[in-house]
Order: C-alpha cells, then sequence, then structure tokens
C-alpha cells in the first residue's frame, strides 16, 4: 500500500482564509523553478524546513519559518496529526497549490528527510477531479481529507478540474 485515506477530517476552514492573504508562495522556489522538476506547474509554501547546516550523514534540523505566523492554522493542524499519530519528531512542512489542469509529474522523492519521516497531508481544497496517483493505486482526497502516502516509490498528483488544488504536507518521524 502506498496511500492510504486516514480516518479523520479535519476543518480547514481558518486555513483557507488565512491563505488568502498569504505571501509566502514561492519565497523558496527550489522545488518549482525549474523546468523539468516535477514541480514545475506548482506553487509552494514552506512552513518549515531546515535551519541547521546539513551533518555529514545527510541529516539536519528543521524549524518554523516566518511565514507560520501568517498560518497559524497550518501548525496547529500539523501539531494536532503529530499527535494523533505519535510523533516523536517534526520535519518539513509544506503547503502545495496545483492550478486547474496543471499536475505534479511522476517521481521519486529521495534524500535524507524523505527516507527519514513518514508524509501525512492534509487536503485544504480538494475534489474527486483531483488525485495523487502511484502505478496501481489513486487517491482523491477531498477538503478536510487526511491522508499518509509514500513518497521512495514513483507517484504523480493531477488536477482535471476548474478549481486549485491546496495540500498541506506534515513530515512526521513516529515512534514505532
Amino acid at each position: 500500500m502506498n496511500i492510504e485515506l486516514l480516518p479523520l477530517r479535519l476543518n480547514v476552514m481558518e486555513l483557507q482564509k488565512e491563505l488568502q492573504n498569504c505571501q509566502g508562495w514561492n519565497l523558496y522556489p527550489l522545488r518549482t523553478q525549474h523546468n523539468r522538476s516535477p514541480h514545475r506547474e506548482c506553487d509552494d509554501i514552506w512552513v518549515r524546513w531546515q535551519n541547521t547546516s546539513v551533518r555529514p550523514d545527510g541529516s539536519f534540523d528543521c524549524s518554523w519559518y516566518d511565514v507560520a505566523d501568517e498560518l497559524p492554522s497550518a501548525v496547529g493542524l500539523c501539531e494536532s496529526l503529530f499527535n494523533i499519530y505519535d510523533g516523536v519528531e517534526m520535519g518539513g512542512v509544506l503547503m502545495t497549490r496545483i492550478p486547474p489542469g496543471k499536475q505534479v509529474y511522476p517521481h521519486v522523492d529521495g534524500g535524507w528527510h524523505a527516507k527519514y519521516y513518514e508524509k501525512f497531508a492534509i487536503q485544504v481544497k480538494g475534489n474527486r477531479q483531483q488525485a495523487f496517483c502511484f502505478d496501481s493505486e489513486r487517491l482523491s482526497p477531498e477538503t478536510g481529507d487526511v491522508f499518509w502516502f509514500r513518497n521512495d516509490v514513483p507517484h504523480w498528483v493531477i488536477n482535471d478540474s476548474d478549481e486549485e488544488r491546496i495540500t498541506l504536507i506534515c513530515c512526521i518521524r513516529r515512534a514505532h
């Protein structure tokens, strides 16, 4: 199993309001700026990410970026997931926006961070014409849905609707 809709729905209305005035889109465009990036048709807000230099093993510590002050609901939602799913360490937090008719192209995420943390996602805006895809699986989360996914196998996201798709991705290391 590469993706799982979790038995949890969260209220994302306040976060949707906060995003209307947020100035954080594309401040750190490393994932989206290259014309061959699988994320080239998307917009990002890095809410939490690397705050230290990379250690010899490739690891690093994360902290909330200043944009978290504009998006307190994003922080609260990620902290809720962290507590519900027995988190012991929070990694990066990323908001992604896929415009109507656009996509994230097939790819596999690599690097220390991608392998160390589990990926949980809160669908901030979503509908049935949008999908998170794997070779043999597909999930179309709707607004408020929460899901877990693997990023170490080929995956992609499509938005075949006339509405933007916004997802809040929370990277959490759990006690196992």
